[in-house]
């Protein structure tokens, strides 16, 4: 089980590292500022449970929908 553990967080970390390259890529690609997202952005909010994006992250959902994110969520559950 220790296996599994590690090969996940291995996993997480690759894929952080593709996203974070590729975000880099494509801003450098489309002169945008970092860290200034522009109108229609796009924003994807990966959960763990259905109702999680209620209860603990409205108000981050809110605040992107007045900026004009499209928005995307993504739920994992068992």
């Amino acid at each position: 089980m220790e296996a599994v553990g590690f090969l996940c967080l291995v996993a997480a970390v690759v894929a952080w590292g593709f996203l974070w390259v590729w975000d880099s890529w494509e801003r450098m690609r489309s002169q945008e500022p970092a860290g200034v997202p522009g109108d229609g952005s796009k924003t994807l909010l990966v959960i763990a449970h259905p109702d999680d994006e209620a209860m603990f992250f409205a108000p981050t959902l809110l605040g992107l929908a007045r900026l004009r994110h499209r928005l995307s969520l993504l739920c994992f559950s068992a």
